[in-house]
């Protein structure tokens, strides 16, 4: 049976140890000139957070919601647009990214669950690389997969045992 193709991004699962994530997150603001996705892997450029590129040296981390700086104070975690509930990303055509920041779960120790783009039958231990893919509009969340190793962005540490996750065809996370 097919693995169904769902792209969602990176979702954060655990940490390295084996230790449940905690729903420890950061905050960063958000660069111009670039949408960003929940699930979408991010880097900093002039300290500023925007979606990753494959071969990069350093992720910071994943993103997992947003908010407005001027609402900062009253917001607890990851929150959507509070002017508009009904926003599922970080639209910059819409938005002024001096007003915005990214809440983000810090890739370094932390173990994330994506889709692969393609069959690439990999194994615990094997290299992969990201595959950069702009978001969906309609969902908000990250087209971010991975694909067949040519720049050893990341590592596999496990294929998770879903029954609807064959890792010996295309799609499997």
């Amino acid at each position: 049976m097919a693995n169904p193709d769902k792209p969602r991004g990176f979702t954060p699962v655990m940490h390295v140890s084996g230790a449940p994530w905690n729903g420890y997150v950061r905050t960063v603001g958000v660069t111009d000139g670039t949408d960003i996705f929940i699930g979408d892997m991010l880097n900093l450029t002039s300290n500023l957070a925007l979606p990753a590129t494959t071969n990069d040296a350093t992720f910071l981390g994943v993103a997992v919601g947003f908010g407005k700086k001027a609402d900062m104070s009253k917001s607890k975690g990851p929150a959507m647009n509070p002017d508009n509930l009904t926003t599922l990303y970080y639209d910059d055509s819409a938005s002024t990214h001096t007003d915005w920041v990214v809440y983000y779960v810090p890739a370094r120790d932390m173990v994330f669950e994506v889709q692969s783009n393609a069959d690439l039958d990999l194994a615990v231990g094997d290299p992969c690389d990201l595959i950069n893919t702009a978001g969906s509009t309609t969902t908000g969340r990250s087209q971010h997969e991975v694909g067949a190793n040519t720049n050893t962005d990341f590592k596999v540490v496990d294929i998770p045992d879903y029954p609807d996750n064959d890792s010996t065809l295309a799609n499997t996370r």
